[in-house]
């Protein structure tokens, strides 16, 4: 547990160089949904800004790990591969979540002090989900690209492959709306929108977990 605790502040150090730029872009954000909850309600869209922007900068720890070359460096410790593609996913998940958290405390502190209450909380909720489960989607899709082909060179395939992938079940959806007319009929849409929540966890669990073998099984083999 303590190698996981020292991968992981390895990488938020990694942070200190982008300070300037993230409390720049904090304060940037706050005043932009100060500005917007003038007029609407914007605890759903800020915590959504929060979450996209800052928690993808977990990208930018492999980057500054292949310039420096780190990987020959850590290998040659007392730490298993299996720790260091562990504790990548763990960094990515944790910027994340904690990104959605704080854009959260914030949004909703800044609409109650301008507007005195959030509208349909639990929508706005479920929508902040819904959304952070696509980010794991995504990221979940380009850390093994990463692993793969690298920073630059896994960039093209970062795009394509989740691409491809929505692609083909929105392929299998009209397939089944064509073979079966009457089935989405029988679909409860608010149904489903109160289990989301259900759906999200479940879904998240899978993507990590699918993501995290499959980049472990790619690193396995590298050569280092």
């Amino acid at each position: 547990m303590n190698i996981i605790k020292g991968l992981l502040l390895k990488d938020l150090y990694v942070f200190r160089n982008f300070k300037g730029n993230i409390i720049f872009s904090v304060f940037m954000f706050i005043f932009l949904i100060f500005i917007g909850s003038l007029r609407m309600d914007m605890f759903t869209i800020g915590s959504i800004l929060f979450l996209i922007f800052f928690g993808m900068n977990s990208i930018s720890s492999f980057s500054y790990d292949e310039n420096a070359d780190s990987d020959k460096y850590l290998l040659s410790l007392p730490i298993t591969r299996k720790e260091v593609v562990l504790s990548k996913y763990l960094f990515v998940f944790l910027d994340s979540f904690i990104s959605l958290i704080v854009g959260m405390l914030v949004s909703l502190f800044i609409t109650i002090l301008v507007r005195g209450s959030v509208d349909n909380i639990g929508t706005s909720l479920r929508i902040c989900l819904i959304v952070f489960t696509s980010t794991s989607f995504l990221m979940c899709s380009n850390v093994p690209c990463i692993y793969k082909w690298g920073v630059e060179k896994g960039r093209m395939q970062s795009v394509i492959i989740p691409a491809l992938f929505v692609f083909v079940l929105g392929m299998l959806g009209s397939l089944l709306l064509v073979l079966f007319p009457g089935l989405y009929l029988n679909v409860n849409l608010e149904y489903l929108f109160q289990i989301s929540s259900f759906i999200c966890l479940i879904l998240n669990i899978i993507f990590y977990s699918v993501s995290y073998l499959i980049s472990y099984k790619i690193y396995l083999k590298k050569e280092i």
